[in-house]
């Protein structure tokens, strides 16, 4: 299903104003306090925001309201799924569903597979396809979109595979990492005030 340059264009400018909204919504609508699903939640966003931190080491600069890519990078953890920023912000995104509770996972799996599966991570795909060719859909065939499994075997190093940059993943995540943790002791109030309260 190829989609409409102008709606993906859209959706990916507003990539991180779905984050917002959900938080939003979260935050208005929690769910029970539950420990079991609150920490959880915990692991979750501390597993997407490592996951995001080591993605962020490998890459130019990635916040721009365009799509582009000066080079494919197939490395760190790129090697093992196409997308980790966006799996990252799934697994976080779904700590924070899971703290808030069990409807909110469900709500947001369905907004995630919406925007990013079905809009924001094809039009990227149809733009690398069309930079790098043959190069790219060799790797699309070998790594998978956001969940790791080997389709081919075990990935194998490039030739071209830089170090991990821990200066440049913490210049690029520092935002999202306040982001993350505003929101979550935001919801971590909101979520003990609403079990007293």
């Amino acid at each position: 299903m190829k989609i409409d340059k102008r709606i993906s264009s859209a959706a990916f400018k507003c990539r991180g104003l779905f984050w917002g909204i959900f938080a939003a919504g979260i935050l208005i609508f929690p769910a029970s306090f539950s420990f079991a699903r609150f920490a959880a939640g915990i692991l979750l966003l501390i597993a997407g925001q490592l996951l995001r931190l080591w993605a962020a080491g490998y890459i130019p600069k990635y916040r721009t309201e365009v799509i582009g890519a000066p080079i494919l990078i197939t490395w760190g953890p790129y090697k093992w799924i196409r997308n980790p920023l966006y799996a990252g912000n799934a697994l976080m995104g779904l700590g924070w569903a899971l703290m808030a509770g069990w409807w909110w996972v469900a709500a947001f799996a369905a907004a995630f597979i919406l925007l990013y599966s079905l809009i924001v991570i094809p039009a990227e795909e149809e733009f690398l396809a069309e930079k790098f060719g043959a190069q790219y859909e060799y790797y699309r065939k070998r790594v998978p979109a956001l969940i790791p499994w080997p389709r081919g075997g075990f990935p194998q190093a490039s030739f071209a595979e830089k170090p991990f940059d821990a200066k440049k993943a913490w210049e690029q995540e520092i935002y999202s990492i306040r982001v993350n943790l505003i929101i979550t002791a935001v919801l971590m109030l909101r979520l003990f005030l609403f079990r007293f309260f």
